[in-house]
């Protein structure tokens, strides 16, 4: 009976052992093997496009053109302001741009346009960016209600620059745009362009049609620095439809409509500046010429629009174009 008891004990002990081992089969948790050189790894990290959130590395593909998503599917092109005012000396040390203090070698120097003779290329600007060391976009405070041109306050935002042209415009009836080269203005960084003899010309698209006629006020002029005494010569400009060029100075005015239609499209607009005469001229054909009182004192170039008595249109239908400005002597 003993011996019987403990053989069933033995079984019972026996039995126990196999459904502990397999329970501790069951549950454990396996273990990288101690020769294989790494560690237990840890869970997948979430990808962040499956989150929706976008990582760094991650492109996010833009959405079709009719998924009727607010991003757009290319960049959009710069407004008016935006990042359209290049500072002079950005990946240039020298700070030199487009304007030909130093004309290009092996680069054939353009002529003036209908007028002969041996001349020295010294001004060139074909607004690939806006030189902001030559030219100051606004009449000495931007956009200030106190420091106003052709009735309107001037704002560097109503510039841009693009496709190689300097477009102004207005966005109101009192905010107009202005490009200068005064290097007397005060503005940090700005050392402006003057001549008292020689050529300037501008290639220059006035807003609106030969029907209707040009909008705004738009303006291609040369200054001195104590006007009226050292003079105003106006080569182009509209006030009220029609192109005129105008000579101010404190003993007279003088004035020259000119017929044909200028609205449009590009024309070329030059001055030919000599000791005591004026000669203006349109596409390379003199216009315009004048006796001078100003003692050819030094002159800066000035481009803006602004509004008149004459018909007015805002935006970008209303924008003066600028090609090119060049200075010869």
């Amino acid at each position: 009976m003993k011996r019987r008891s403990l053989c069933w004990l033995c079984c019972l002990l026996i039995l126990a052992g196999l459904s502990a081992s397999a329970a501790q089969s069951a549950f454990s948790i396996p273990q990288p093997s101690s020769d294989s050189g790494t560690t237990a790894s840890k869970p997948a990290e979430a990808d962040p496009a499956d989150s929706g959130v976008a990582g760094a590395d991650v492109p996010v593909e833009s959405p079709s053109p009719d998924s009727g998503a607010g991003v757009p599917t290319e960049a959009p092109s710069p407004g008016f302001g935006a990042d359209t005012l290049a500072d002079a000396t950005s990946g240039n040390p020298d700070g030199a741009d487009s304007v030909a203090a130093a004309p290009v070698p092996g680069k054939t120097q353009p002529a003036p346009l209908g007028v002969r003779g041996s001349w020295n290329l010294v001004f060139e600007d074909e607004f690939n960016i806006l030189n902001t060391a030559v030219w100051t976009p606004y009449w000495f405070n931007d956009c200030n209600p106190k420091s106003v041109m052709n009735n309107v306050k001037t704002c560097s935002s109503n510039i841009r620059v693009a496709n190689g042209e300097a477009v102004l415009q207005l966005t109101d009836a009192e905010s107009g745009a202005l490009l200068s080269t005064n290097p007397k203005d005060g503005v940090p960084g700005h050392a402006g362009f003057e001549f008292t003899t020689g050529y300037v010309e501008a290639r220059i698209s006035f807003p609106g049609t030969c029907s209707f006629g040009i909008l705004n006020w738009p303006a291609w002029w040369t200054v001195g620095q104590r006007f009226p005494h050292t003079g105003e010569i106006d080569i182009a400009e509209s006030l009220a439809g029609y192109v005129e060029s105008v000579y101010h100075s404190e003993d007279w005015s003088k004035s020259q409509q000119v017929s044909g239609c200028w609205a449009g499209e590009y024309h070329t607009y030059g001055l030919y500046r000599k000791a005591g005469v004026n000669d203006i001229y349109y596409d390379g054909r003199r216009v315009h010429s004048y006796a001078t009182n100003d003692g050819n004192s030094p002159h800066y170039l000035i481009l803006n629009v602004g509004v008149a008595g004459g018909p007015r249109i805002f935006g970008e239908r209303g924008s003066m174009k600028v090609d090119y400005v060049r200075a010869w002597r």
